[in-house]
């Protein structure tokens, strides 16, 4: 159509079709003919709705962040995990801006032309995939053919960009072009079967070039013709510049590593495009923003070409419970939002779903697509599809019927995958570490390991800053989810098993993670008395040896001295087991016994040495302090200095600048007089204790101990499991510091029929979603991508709140019973018009007014951490 259109110089076609960008591609598919016909009556709704449409226009963040990646001021390497929105900035960022969109890897959205996927594929049997040496004769010719077939390849594909570019812009000249011109050329890139009854026309054309065979200097000539009809007509406005977008650049940035070679080594395909591209383009002010899950750097020094290259991981994410609200509150109807029911949920999706984008989208996306019915229950369901683990707390209780209904609009969706896990050592640990700093303090980690960036590669993590510099593991889905693979004491890492730490792994362990592991480890040991020799080796104190302690905290009341509590590890209590002291005003007020915490970990600076300090008392209500000291290199092959750990260990030598808190330790009730120094039993947090001999530490240093790993291993395989992971979905529930904890849910009663037979029990009256943003609507049959966000931090810690031990039981909702209460008829008449606003908006993936295409007939199932989209119902 458009290449007629141009050879025949057909002006009312060519007008016809500047009409047809200038309006909503989407109008014309006729699946939503009749949608359409219904908002069009609601002259209200469309006007709403098309003011929401420029709404993200006027927003500062995301403006601020849209102006960082498209700057005119460099180019942009755009990177942070899978499902952070990274696609959803892109598009929004040529919403207000011209460019192309491109991308390396179509996923089962099916949005964007299918141009570039398959050429790297193509090239692979013409290629020389491994080039002779240097000094080889043949080594210059190879390579120069093997750029010279990129540059044909990926050539052809962007003179057929620039092909329909030019008619687009021709189209709209005739008119005067306007900024929404933009918004229409994204649209048309990304839907390009609406803009040809034959197919998609750039990919078409880029066929047409490559089975021409032509030599590259025609592809050249017509790229740069095409450049200069283009300015003939077209002059870009001053300051601005057109933006090549290339999304999922990660997979050329792997492939063909030993094609090409610099004067840096060898380089992969990435590099060679994105020179095409810019030798290609120079008659235009270009700008490229290059966006992917991991873009190695050592291919892009900093230097040189790549000086003006920026990067960031500006992706943003759901970091606090008023971001998500807003979100979600825009596919709410009013009278559900308003419900008990919307603010129980809006509180579970930020306890579960906080963190990347993506989480929050797709959960949003089936709970449109089941009417907002079960609500509570949808999203526990989900929680244990993803996750592999079922939170017990708030359990909506619904029939059978409708529980298997449900289940199958869930099963489309897989767990999040272990595949990291199962072959990456950094992954591993970190996720062990990030599970206990939970079980412990209940906050995950904002300060992983960079190395290799494996973290967001395998998708556990995400970059937490703007410039790719600090990694967060920290998201509540993908903890449990890591969680639960920890609990196989069979595999190298384990939740609560010491060979964890024998495993050598390619970065230093955290002295912090082992001391947590250690409070995690005594907290269930010393629940109740048991033999302080199963957890130390005592040197110098035989009659220590013998005797049981248990763990206990001290609370200081109002008046007179501290009183102890046991400690009684559950998935209940404590709610947080260490606290950790970020200085010494902490480490005073737990000395002072104003804190909830039985242990204290203190460090001088992250990732040195670490202090775990608790209280034990005997069976004879005497007391007495335990400081264990983990060193910087606890796990060191070499024989470790038990000596020197006890010394740092020493009360003096922690507290030198602090003499109030030594003051303290005497201060405790019924000190016993035999474990050391003011009452402390320091203990020596190396983790080589096979190394250890009768003379590791000197007598002048005892009492003091080392640690007994392996009856604290035996421990270890006592601890429930499932105990501990009920703890972890209380944490990230907040389930203890709920203000509703013990207020259960109430399902709205629907007044009219449910969809099967009047039997189907609902969670709001005729409750569907409402879409306040400019959307492309969507019709049922139609399915949906998921979108994406990145971190966030953990759940609040400043709410001091009561420990509930037992959640509510939950009550079971009467069955509906049909009729029309007031207000009935118009609620269902909404939610019948506006069921099928589930868009690529509503998943956060695609920009506002771009409906997802047909899905394949045979797609695989929903990962979260790829995206896809969901089935038809």
């Amino acid at each position: 159509m458009l290449q007629a259109a141009h050879a025949a110089r057909d002006l009312e076609q060519v007008k016809g079709l500047c009409v047809y960008f200038r309006r909503n591609a989407w109008r014309f598919d006729p699946k939503l003919r009749k949608f359409n016909k219904d908002i069009c009556r609601n002259d209200q709704g469309g006007r709403h709705c098309e003011w929401e449409f420029e709404a993200f226009y006027d927003d500062p963040l995301l403006r601020q962040r849209l102006d960082g990646i498209f700057s005119p001021g460099h180019h942009t390497f755009l990177v942070n995990t899978s499902g952070s929105g990274k696609t959803k900035l892109l598009f929004e960022g040529l919403c207000q801006r011209w460019g192309f969109y491109f991308t390396f890897a179509r996923d089962g959205s099916r949005l964007g032309p299918n141009d570039l996927a398959h050429i790297a594929t193509n090239l692979k049997l013409k290629l020389t995939e491994y080039l002779p040496p240097s000094s080889d004769p043949q080594y210059a010719s190879l390579l120069q053919a093997n750029l010279q077939m990129v540059h044909n390849a990926f050539g052809g594909a962007l003179l057929a960009r620039l092909f329909v570019f030019k008619l687009f812009l021709e189209a709209c000249s005739k008119e005067g072009f306007r900024q929404e011109h933009r918004q229409r050329w994204l649209e048309a890139q990304l839907l390009p079967r609406n803009l040809s009854n034959i197919g998609d026309p750039f990919n078409i054309l880029q066929l047409d070039v490559r089975n021409a065979e032509v030599d590259g200097s025609v592809i050249d000539e017509a790229i740069a013709q095409k450049l200069e009809e283009i300015q003939e007509f077209w002059e870009m406005p001053s300051g601005e510049f057109l933006y090549i977008a290339l999304d999922e650049a990660n997979v050329p940035s792997r492939q063909y590593l030993h094609v090409f070679t610099d004067e840096h080594g060898a380089y992969p395909l990435l590099k060679a495009i994105i020179r095409s591209w810019q030798q290609r383009l120079g008659r235009l002010p270009v700008r490229f923003v290059v966006a992917g899950t991991v873009i190695p750097q050592k291919y892009f020094p900093a230097t040189g070409e790549w000086d003006d290259w920026c990067w960031s991981s500006d992706t943003d994410s759901f970091h606090d419970p008023e971001s998500q609200r807003r979100y979600v509150a825009q596919f709410l109807l009013p009278e559900f939002e308003a419900s008990e029911d919307c603010q129980v949920l809006m509180q579970r999706m930020w306890h579960w779903l906080r963190g990347r984008h993506r989480f929050t989208a797709s959960f949003l996306t089936l709970l449109l697509a089941n009417r907002f019915e079960s609500s509570l229950f949808l999203l526990r369901q989900y929680i244990a599809t993803t996750t592999k683990y079922a939170p017990v707390d708030h359990v909506e209780h619904v029939s059978e019927e409708v529980r298997e209904e449900l289940d199958r609009s869930i099963s489309w969706f897989s767990e999040l995958g272990s595949k990291g896990l199962d072959e990456g050592p950094i992954s591993r640990i970190e996720m062990h570490r990030a599970a206990i700093a939970y079980l412990t303090t209940s906050k995950g980690c904002l300060d992983c390991e960079t190395k290799d960036r494996a973290l967001v590669t395998q998708d556990y993590g995400y970059f937490v800053d703007t410039e790719c510099r600090r990694v967060a593991l920290d998201e509540p889905l993908m903890v449990t989810y890591g969680a639960g693979w920890l609990k196989n004491s069979e595999h190298p890492a384990a939740t609560t098993m010491f060979k964890t730490f024998e495993s050598q792994y390619p970065t230093a362990l955290r002295p912090s993670h082992f001391a947590l592991f250690l409070a995690l480890s005594f907290a269930s040991y010393f629940d109740g008395f048991s033999n302080i020799s199963d957890a130390f080796k005592i040197y110098g104190g035989p009659v220590l040896s013998a005797l049981a302690a248990k763990l206990v905290l001290f609370s200081k009341k109002v008046e007179g001295r501290p009183e102890p509590t046991d400690v009684h590890f559950s998935e209940h209590s404590p709610k947080r087991l260490v606290s950790e002291a970020g200085g010494a005003e902490d480490m005073l007020s737990w000395f002072k016994h104003e804190r909830d915490e039985p242990f204290c970990l203190f460090q001088s600076s992250p990732g040195s040495s670490a202090t775990l300090a608790f209280c034990l008392e005997f069976q004879d209500g005497q007391c007495f302090w335990v400081f264990v000291h983990v060193p910087g290199h606890f796990t060191c092959e070499d024989s470790p200095s038990f000596a020197e750990d006890i010394q740092h260990a020493s009360p003096a030598s922690l507290f030198d600048e602090q003499p109030e808190i030594l003051s303290l330790l005497v201060e405790l009730p019924h000190l016993s007089p035999d474990v050391g120094p003011l009452g402390v039993l320091r203990v020596s947090g190396s983790f080589r204790v096979e190394k250890a001999s009768e003379d590791s530490i000197p007598s002048e240093h005892q009492p003091a101990a080392i640690l007994n790993i392996i009856s604290l291993e035996e421990a270890g395989k006592r601890i429930s499991q499932d105990m501990l992971m009920r703890r972890l979905a209380r944490i990230f529930s907040d389930d203890t510091g709920d203000s509703l904890r013990d207020r259960q849910p109430r399902q709205l009663e629907s007044s009219s029929p449910s969809r099967k037979s009047g039997r189907r029990k609902r969670s709001a009256a005729g409750s569907t979603s409402t879409t306040r943003v400019s959307t492309r609507l969507k019709s049922k049959s139609q399915t949906v991508n998921a979108a994406s966000g990145f971190g966030s931090p953990g759940p609040p810690e400043s709410k001091k709140r009561r420990r509930n031990n037992a959640s509510s039981p939950a009550h079971t909702r009467k069955r509906d019973a049909g009729g029309s209460g007031p207000g009935t008829s118009n609620i269902k008449a909404t939610a019948r018009r506006r069921l099928n606003k589930i868009t690529a908006v509503a998943t956060g993936h695609a920009s506002p007014g771009v409906p997802p295409s047909e899905p394949p007939e045979n797609a695989s199932r929903y990962n979260l951490r790829k995206r896809i989209r969901l089935p038809r119902p």
